[in-house]
């Protein structure tokens, strides 16, 4: 009996409880490795979580331009070029980020290729790095809008009613895939145009009985002439009487047709796909002057033209020799486009906007303001 008892009452050993601590040791040795690398890659994933934000803003910041060509005050598609390595700092405590960004041009230039590289130590002192890659595409910032835009065909944008946006909104829709439009003509003229409502284009210049575009019907048209297709280039013209040189918010909404040279008239020179001259008809209004100029195209390949719009000197005689003239009684042209000419025009070009404002006070000269206007005529 006693020698049960004492069994009973038996204890854990030394040595069983220094085998326990010894196992407990390395099990809690285990745990502070993993929180050391946990901290580790949460550090590194919050660096690189900041160092993909810096590329993103860089890359934006390369994709960033307001015209095509070199222009004073403007970022230019053609002057995104190479760009030297940067240091950010401010982002973290324990890091600096330096940022590469590279411009690769291609050859044609139809886009080039972004590349944006961000680098940087981590707490235990290893390189670390992201990078992004893209492309800039050499298209106008201002078709970008046309993403939004609902597009049928190849060959431009339609809008209000079906038809392509570059049709002048007074056409009259015949309901057959055409629309018939009276250019301004002097009071009993006959002339209309029948354009294409895909493409936009004039395909055929016909005499009708119609009095205006609210009446223009299929029947009304007679005597067409389909052998030529033409392209439309179309805008207004507005001027600022202002004795002070005019503002951009000015430019924005200019004056009343005021100007003795209530009279003039812009035309089109063409240099492609042959040279000429083209007149344009005017329609004048108390506060505005609109234009339609016909362009004629080989259609359908290449339905394209190239050239430029100026003011007729004949019926602008007041216009200025050159920027720095300053009278009074004479004018200059402003525009609203970048671009001083057209090439490989394959849609109609509706709203090329024009405006003209005095040469100067007399005492000063003045010029277009920027960053909406240019000048156009003269341009030295």
């Amino acid at each position: 009996m006693s020698h049960r008892l004492q069994r009973a009452h038996r204890g854990i050993s030394l040595i069983e409880a220094l085998v326990a601590m010894a196992v407990m040791a390395f099990g809690m040795l285990g745990v502070v490795g993993m929180q050391a690398t946990l901290r580790y890659n949460a550090d590194v994933s919050k660096q690189r979580t900041e160092a993909m934000r810096i590329a993103q803003e860089r890359m934006e910041d390369l994709r960033n331009f307001s015209v095509l060509a070199t222009t004073a005050g403007y970022k230019a598609f053609a002057e995104k070029v190479d760009i030297a390595a940067q240091t950010v700092t401010g982002y973290t405590t324990n890091t600096q980020y330096t940022v590469s960004s590279t411009v690769q041009p291609t050859t044609p230039s139809t886009h080039k290729t972004l590349t944006v590289t961000v680098t940087w130590n981590d707490r235990t002192g290893a390189p670390q790095n992201v990078g992004l890659a893209s492309a800039m595409a050499n298209i106008a910032p201002e078709l970008g809008a046309s993403l939004v835009v609902s597009s049928q065909g190849a060959s431009g944008v339609r809008e209000r009613e079906g038809r392509h946006r570059g049709i002048p909104p007074q056409a009259k829709n015949f309901g057959d895939g055409t629309s018939g439009f009276r250019p301004p003509q002097a009071p009993g003229g006959t002339v209309a145009w029948v354009f294409n409502n895909v493409t936009g284009l004039i395909t055929s210049v016909c005499t009708t009985s119609a009095a205006d575009n609210a009446s223009l019907t299929l029947a009304s048209l007679s005597a067409c002439n389909t052998a030529q297709a033409y392209q439309l280039i179309s805008g207004y013209i507005r001027a600022s009487t202002s004795l002070t040189q005019p503002t951009a918010t000015e430019m924005d909404n200019p004056g009343a047709i005021t100007l003795a040279a209530s009279t003039f008239e812009v035309e089109v020179v063409q240099t492609a796909p042959t040279a000429g001259t083209i007149a344009c008809r005017h329609g004048r209004a108390a506060t505005y002057v609109e234009y339609y100029c016909a362009i004629p195209v080989v259609s359908p390949t290449p339905a394209t033209w190239s050239g430029a719009l100026q003011f007729n000197a004949t019926s602008l005689p007041q216009l200025a020799a050159n920027l720095a003239d300053l009278a009074l009684t004479n004018v200059k042209a402003c525009r609203y486009r970048a671009d001083a000419t057209y090439a490989g025009v394959n849609t109609p070009l509706p709203n090329q906007n024009l405006a003209l404002i005095r040469a100067g006070n007399g005492v000063t000269a003045f010029t277009c303001p920027p960053p909406r206007t240019f000048a156009h005529q003269p341009t030295t």
